[in-house]
């Protein structure tokens, strides 16, 4: 096999490079390269894994090349275009052994998947942030949120990913009575809380129960 000439740079250096790159993109472009390569690969270990409207080869490639505890970051979806996607990737990899994962977006979830993820997420060990993206909230009223749970977005319009606050707790979304009060009850360490509401009754009460709240960012919509 001829020499690569890329064999004379740094691990370091691909690392730093990769930290730029969706996972699916560094092993199209890098594997089966050299020897050297090979090896960089299987010694990475923040991945972020981006399932989002992916081509299927690419899908399973990453499932039969990554471990588990290469992934940091996320991204589901149950779109259209990737249909019953969770519910692959859960015959692959169980949540739970995703130790260093530090953000996972879920978008269109099936309900069933969904209630399967979310029950694995108190055995991360720790902080890590979620978002929820088109996704049926209701699940989450019989989830008792983990004290690692350090950002939480529930959007069924946007979604764009959240930014990942190390230490704060964040809830954002357009909530109904009973989601509202139950989310409280859930998550007695929330310390920052963005919501936006059109009636300020949903509120009222509920954030008694949120001994820990330092900051109240609150929308109400005309």
């Amino acid at each position: 096999m001829p020499h690569c000439l890329l064999d004379v740079l740094p691990a370091e250096l691909f690392y730093i490079i990769f930290n730029y790159f969706w996972a699916h993109e560094i092993l199209t472009t890098f594997s089966n390269v050299s020897p050297y390569l090979d090896s960089i690969l299987v010694s990475y270990s923040s991945y972020q894994v981006n399932f989002k409207s992916i081509l299927r080869p690419h899908f399973d490639l990453i499932c039969r090349i990554l471990r588990p505890d290469q992934i940091v970051l996320l991204i589901l979806s149950d779109s259209d275009d990737t249909p019953c996607q969770a519910e692959l990737f859960l015959s692959h990899f169980q949540i739970g052994s995703l130790t260093r994962l530090q953000s996972l977006t879920l978008h269109e979830i099936e309900r069933r998947s969904l209630m399967n993820i979310l029950e694995q997420i108190n055995r991360f060990n720790q902080n890590f942030q979620l978002s929820l993206d088109n996704c049926d909230i209701q699940v989450l009223l019989s989830i008792k949120v983990p004290s690692q749970l350090r950002y939480l977005k529930i959007n069924k319009s946007d979604p764009q990913l959240a930014m990942y606050y190390r230490s704060r707790f964040s809830l954002n979304f357009q909530p109904d009575l009973r989601a509202f009060v139950r989310i409280c009850e859930n998550t007695p360490q929330l310390q920052l809380l963005n919501i936006h509401c059109d009636n300020t009754s949903i509120i009222n009460g509920s954030l008694l129960e949120l001994e820990q709240l330092t900051c109240l960012v609150l929308k109400i919509e005309s």
